[in-house]
């Protein structure tokens, strides 16, 4: 059975939406991921396919293969931002490997760039 998220662990409301993406933002392979630290403390994630890219179908399987691989791909590294993950057209007509290949790596590179100093 696939990973569900906690109401706790989910973006939802619009606003969230757009004040996540007005901060940082890396793309990877077809996959864009915008995040910004939260007062929450745990992380929180979306996940956004536009109409654009394909019927509500293929936009709809897209979605349960990335939600799919953030549950198997986040650790505690995340913890403390809001995450939205978009999907571009390159992923539409992608394997499940490939998309779980872009989420893994667009996580470590965000792992990457969260990392606090060991001094501070």
């Amino acid at each position: 059975m696939p990973y569900a998220y906690r109401k706790s662990e989910r973006i939802r409301k619009n606003q969230e939406f757009v004040a996540t993406m007005k901060g940082k933002r890396l793309s990877i392979d077809g996959l864009s991921l915008f995040y910004a630290e939260n007062d929450i403390g745990n992380y929180r994630v979306g996940i956004s396919v536009s109409k654009k890219l394909a019927k509500a179908v293929k936009r709809n399987k897209l979605r349960r293969r990335i939600r799919d691989c953030i549950g198997k791909a986040l650790k505690d590294h995340t913890a403390g931002y809001d995450l939205v993950f978009m999907a571009r057209r390159e992923l539409i007509d992608k394997g499940y490997e490939q998309v779980r290949l872009a989420v893994e790596k667009a996580i470590q590179k965000l792992a990457q760039r969260t990392r606090k100093p060991e001094g501070a």
